[in-house]
């Protein structure tokens, strides 16, 4: 079952001027090549395209109406100073219509996984709207609002930021029942100046609570302890103390991890890392506090299903591809996942880290030096930062680590050095678009692009 509004509702909501049959609509798009019938087209604009240009298009495509700074829509309109503004207030007021729990997650790391995590636990007992993907700025929330339908019991919606304010106007859309901050790290630094202020934009979700919200503190992060002493509501507090507690934690190589967190008894799960646990514990206490009981089942499957690692067999070489992004915590993460694995030795092709600002030397050393202490036999390292990371990776332990050229000088080193039943990880940030090592792999072994398969 879906909503359904008619054009001068939405207008009310959004503070638009409606033109044309009031039509009405019963799901939103802001994507004319994703358009399906009876559909509401929120033309868009950014700094390389402007969708008011596409408004003939939309029809076509089956659109009912569109929102447009436009008085000339070829068809039945709302009319907004700024269609993202509107659909950002039409998701509001949309969000008002719903007396349910809506759990508001953000961090510098983890977020997207646990809210997967919390999801599929909620799910065994409501049925539940979250956040497709990462979806998480000023467009993906609200889409994810407007995803809530008559018969929803509950919504988890993740929340991102690279600016002080954002999460706090996501938080005035979501209007969150709950909140909580997976941890603070060291991400967006670039935009944000500080360590401090990325604690403070994170800090948002939590005085973005109305006044029975409740945060959930996460004990084993300083930044989010001090978010929790300032905030005067409702607290449920979890890490290795707290109302919900990781009692212990054993990482077995190339087994499913084994959790004791009090009160929910002990789970074995496919996590990647340890460093995974807290996201399973978070997603314990959100869980806990709405009434759900099952909980091994849910995540192991859970699990599974959002791991971002794509694991896959190249050339005698398991390879972990992990290139969708990359800050220091999810590098360090990552280097544990790798040296959990089975198999032989461990390998790493790691990328730049983007947006780290003045922590980018120390982050980028720290990162090197975190694979070194594995006892990693090859480190292979690309971007600007690259000569910093390999160096420390070398001075801690790696038996060798170089700074490349290009991706192809990394495949190619690679290829040279592996031995049957080497394990490589990748991974590095978005922008240093490290997929294209594996992309070179495949190349210079003649094994075609489209085979790839992950799990």
């Amino acid at each position: 079952m879906s909503w359904k509004y008619d054009l001068e509702t939405i207008a009310e909501a959004v503070g638009g001027v409606h033109r044309g049959e009031n039509r009405k609509v019963d799901g939103v798009s802001t994507d004319t090549r994703a358009l399906q019938p009876g559909r509401l087209f929120f033309a868009l604009k950014g700094e390389n395209f402007d969708a008011n240009t596409l408004l003939d298009q939309a029809f076509a495509n089956g659109a009912s109406a569109v929102v447009t700074s436009r008085f000339d829509a070829p068809g039945p309109s709302i009319v907004a100073a700024d269609p993202l503004v509107a659909l950002q207030r039409f998701a509001r007021w949309h969000r008002s219509q719903f007396e349910i729990p809506v759990i508001a997650i953000t961090g510098s790391c983890g977020k997207t996984t646990t809210k997967d995590y919390i999801a599929a636990l909620l799910a065994t007992k409501y049925r539940v709207v979250k956040t497709q993907g990462n979806l998480n700025n000023d467009i993906g929330v609200p889409l994810s609002l407007l995803r809530l339908v008559p018969g929803t019991e509950a919504a988890v919606i993740e929340m991102g930021a690279n600016h002080i304010g954002e999460i706090a106007s996501l938080c005035r859309m979501a209007q969150p029942t709950d909140s909580a901050i997976t941890m603070v790290g060291a991400a967006h630094i670039e935009g944000f100046g500080s360590i401090e202020r990325v604690a403070a934009a994170k800090s948002e979700i939590a005085s973005g609570l109305g006044p029975n919200g409740v945060f959930y503190v996460n004990n084993d992060d300083p930044w989010c302890r001090r978010v929790g002493i300032q905030y005067a509501g409702s607290k449920v507090q979890f890490g290795r103390e707290g109302d919900v507690v990781l009692r212990s934690c054993e990482a077995r190589p190339g087994q499913d991890m084994l959790l004791d967190i009090e009160p929910v008894g002990r789970l074995s799960l496919p996590l990647p890392s340890p460093a995974h646990a807290s996201n399973v514990v978070l997603a314990c206490a959100i869980a806990l506090r709405h009434g759900v009981t099952e909980f091994q089942e849910p995540l192991s499957e859970a699990c599974r299903q959002s791991s971002r690692f794509k694991v896959f067999q190249l050339g005698g070489l398991e390879v972990i591809d992990d290139t969708y992004n990359a800050n220091p915590p999810s590098m360090r993460a990552a280097l544990d996942a790798l040296v959990l694995r089975g198999g032989g030795r461990k390998m790493a092709a790691l990328g730049d880290m983007f947006e780290l600002g003045d922590m980018a030397e120390s982050g980028h050393a720290e990162v090197g030096a975190h694979a070194g202490g594995h006892g990693l036999s090859h480190v292979f390292t690309l971007g600007a930062h690259a000569g910093r990371m390999a160096d420390a990776a070398r001075a801690a332990g790696a038996a060798d680590a170089r700074a490349m050229e290009s991706h192809e000088a990394i495949a190619e080193a690679v290829l040279e050095a592996a031995q049957p039943g080497d394990v490589l990880l990748v991974k590095g940030s978005r922008g240093m678009k490290m997929e294209k090592v594996i992309e070179a792999m495949r190349s210079l072994l003649g094994v075609p692009q489209e085979t790839q398969t992950g799990h």
